[in-house]
């Protein structure tokens, strides 16, 4: 569903690899895709995910410190 749709914005391009790796490792599907224009982010990439995957690497990244802004998208 559209509405579970959202994006992660990291600080720099290397938390972004980190966690398509990890995800990738996990088999849980995400897309890195370029940050959409009206949000705004360091490294210019960001994660897109369902929200449930977004949960479990959110708990990954905040146990090695790393704090990505999570954004709902309503429009896809």
């Amino acid at each position: 569903m559209s509405e579970d749709r959202e994006i992660l914005l990291f600080q720099n391009i290397r938390q972004v690899i980190l966690a398509e790796r990890w995800c990738m490792e996990n088999k849980l599907p995400v897309r890195v895709i370029p940050v959409p224009k009206p949000h705004s982010s360091e490294c210019g990439m960001c994660l897109e995910m369902n929200r449930r995957e977004g949960d479990l690497l959110m708990t990954f990244l905040n146990e090695r410190g790393m704090v990505p802004r999570r954004i709902k998208l309503s429009h896809l």
